[in-house]
């Protein structure tokens, strides 16, 4: 049998997920299989921390730019020391952290900085320290006791403006009231 992926899609975290590294949390999934699964989180800004603030040995060009006024999201627990660059399809990625197609790229190289900053870049794009994983089977049974809602991903939330306010944004998408859902699973 198949598995489902849910990549390309965003989770977001039911008020019963229990960790607070999670709560309120969108995550875009890069990559999800039968190996496990990797994503970001898209609505945790790391209040005033731009690129400037962490990149210590940043290009002449891209500190010249206001490349360095970039916002710096956290994006999950695991290497939360590391620093990844999500971006629109619309530009190559220089170091493919995944090889399939996706609706967006990721990168740790700095040529995209240097390109951006060249206006050679991508259309969108959001720095991030860390990520999210999930071992195998383990995400799946996550999603069996409720801990995560899922629906399509698409640009405009990954490239939203007002990441604060994505959460509810999807909420209201799928049309219910989160305080109205029970945090038990059943079974048909």
């Amino acid at each position: 049998m198949k598995q489902t992926t849910l990549k390309d899609h965003l989770l977001f975290a039911m008020p019963s997920i229990g960790d607070p590294r999670f709560d309120r949390s969108v995550i875009y999934m890069l990559a999800h299989d039968d190996e496990g699964a990797m994503g970001f989180i898209l609505n945790r800004p790391a209040e005033g921390l731009t690129l400037e603030d962490i990149g210590s040995k940043l290009p002449a060009s891209v500190g010249q730019s206001g490349l360095k006024n970039l916002p710096v999201f956290i994006g999950g627990p695991v290497q939360g020391e590391q620093g990844f660059i999500i971006h629109s399809a619309d530009y190559p990625p220089q170091t493919p952290i995944v090889q399939e197609e996706t609706l967006v790229g990721v990168t740790q190289s700095l040529e995209i900085l240097i390109d951006a900053a060249q206006a050679r870049g991508p259309q969108h794009m959001r720095l991030l320290l860390g990520y999210t994983g999930w071992g195998p089977g383990q995400l799946e049974g996550e999603l069996q006791e409720n801990a995560w809602l899922t629906c399509p991903a698409n640009l405009q939330d990954i490239f939203t403006s007002k990441p604060k306010e994505l959460y509810a944004a999807c909420v209201q998408r799928l049309g219910f009231d989160l305080a109205l859902l029970s945090n038990e699973g059943g079974e048909a």
